[in-house]
C-alpha cells in the first residue's frame, strides 16, 4: 500500500442524529425516498452547525448506521418491498446532497445505509461508505456479519469473483490516515476489526445503532481500538421518532471517539440530537506509537500462525446463493449452525428439565 502524506492532527465530528424510520406503512418508493431525504437534511444541518462552531479543525465527520432509514425489523413485505422502499445507490442520485456538502465544507463523511447494486438483483447490503472532499466515494464495506441483514458471505464465491478479496476488508488510503469502516454489532466480532488493522487501518469509523445501557457493547468498543492500536469513532443516533410520536431512547446515545489506547477522548453520553463529540485525531503520534518497543503496541506482537482453529466452518458460505427471500431464512441457518456445532461436541447443549 502505497502512503500518503497525512495531515499530522485533525479534529473529528460525530453527529448524532435523530432518525425517522421507514415502517410498515411507507408503501411506495416515492414516500420511502420522502422519508430517507427528510433524515438526509436533518442530519446535514446539524453538520453544517457542528462545523460552524468553530471548536477544531474538522476533517472528518461522521453519520450513524442507518441513518436514513433504520432497520427492516418486524418489515413485513420480506426482501422484494424493503430494496424497492428503504435502498439506494451508492454512489447515486439520493447522495448527492451529502457529496456537496463535502464539497463545500471540504470534508471527508463517513456514513452507512441500505445498499441496492445492480450488480446483485434481488440482495440488498448494510453499507457503510466514505465520501472525500470532492464528493467521491474513496471506500465502502458491506456487512459481513449480521441477524437481519444479508451479507456478500451468504454468496461468497460469486461476490470474490466479481468484486475481488480486498472488497470484504477495504482499507482506504487517505491524507487523514488509513481509514476503515464497519457498523454496529460488528464491534463485537473481534476478527473484523483485526482484519482491517493487519491491512494497515489507523482510523476504524463505527456508524451504530447500538444501546449503551449493555457493559458488554460499550467495552467492545474500547478494547477494539486497544488492541488494534487504531482510533475508533462509534457514531450512534440520538433517537429515533417511533409510531407514536416519542422519541424512542433504547438504542439511542454514547457516542463516543476512542484513542489508539482506549481511552475515551469525547462522547455524547445522552440520547438525542447532539454534536458534542468531537475529538483530536493525531496520526503521527499513532505511528510512533506503531514503532515504539512499547508493550501496548499490540500489532507487532501477533502471532498469527497459532490461530488454527480459524480453519473450522461455523456459519458456512454460500448458503444463499439464490438470494434469500425474508429474515426467517437467516434465523434458520443460525439454527443450523448451532445444531451441528452441538452434534460436534463444540457447544453442549444446556440442562432441560
Amino acid at each position: 500500500m502505497t502512503a500518503l502524506k497525512p495531515l499530522p492532527r485533525y479534529y473529528v465530528l460525530a453527529c448524532q442524529t435523530i432518525i425517522k424510520p421507514i415502517t410498515a406503512d411507507v408503501a411506495t418508493r416515492d414516500q420511502g425516498r420522502a422519508v430517507m431525504r427528510e433524515n438526509l437534511d436533518a442530519a446535514l444541518l446539524l453538520m453544517k452547525r457542528g462545523l460552524g462552531n468553530g471548536l477544531g479543525d474538522v476533517k472528518l465527520v461522521t453519520f450513524p448506521e442507518m441513518f436514513l432509514t433504520l432497520a427492516p425489523v418486524g418489515w413485513p413485505r420480506g426482501v422484494a418491498g424493503w430494496l424497492d422502499v428503504a435502498c439506494t445507490e451508492v454512489p447515486g442520485p439520493d447522495f448527492e446532497p451529502l457529496f456537496q456538502a463535502a464539497r463545500d465544507h471540504g470534508v471527508y463523511i463517513g456514513a452507512n445505509c441500505y445498499e441496492y447494486d445492480p450488480k446483485w438483483p434481488m440482495r440488498y447490503f448494510n453499507c457503510s461508505f466514505l465520501v472525500n472532499p470532492k464528493g467521491e466515494v474513496v471506500l465502502k464495506y458491506r456487512r459481513l456479519h449480521s441477524h437481519i441483514s444479508p451479507s456478500p458471505h451468504d454468496f461468497l464465491d460469486a461476490y470474490v469473483q466479481v468484486e475481488g478479496w480486498d472488497a470484504l476488508f477495504p482499507v482506504a488510503d487517505t491524507p487523514l490516515g488509513r481509514i476503515a469502516m464497519f457498523p454496529c454489532m460488528e464491534i463485537s466480532k473481534p476478527e473484523v476489526a483485526r482484519m482491517f488493522a493487519m491491512k494497515g487501518a489507523e482510523v476504524l469509523l463505527h456508524p451504530t445503532g447500538d444501546s449503551p445501557d449493555f457493559p458488554g457493547w460499550t467495552a467492545c468498543k474500547l478494547a477494539r481500538a486497544f488492541e488494534n492500536n487504531c482510533y475508533v469513532i462509534s457514531t450512534n443516533c440520538g433517537g429515533w421518532v417511533s409510531k407514536r410520536g416519542y422519541l424512542e431512547s433504547t438504542n439511542a446515545g454514547g457516542t463516543k471517539i476512542i484513542d489508539y489506547l482506549g481511552n475515551v477522548i469525547n462522547e455524547a453520553k445522552p440520547s438525542g440530537e447532539s454534536m458534542k463529540a468531537r475529538g483530536l485525531i493525531d496520526i503521527e503520534q499513532l505511528r510512533a506509537h506503531r514503532h515504539s518497543k512499547n508493550s501496548f503496541n499490540m500489532i507487532a506482537q501477533l502471532r498469527t500462525e497459532l490461530y488454527t482453529e480459524y480453519k473450522r466452518s461455523f456459519t458456512p458460505p454460500n448458503r444463499f446463493k439464490d438470494p434469500m427471500k425474508d429474515q426467517d431464512a437467516l434465523r434458520t441457518l443460525y439454527a443450523e449452525t448451532m445444531n451441528r456445532l452441538t452434534d460436534d461436541g463444540l457447544f453442549p447443549p444446556p440442562m432441560m428439565e
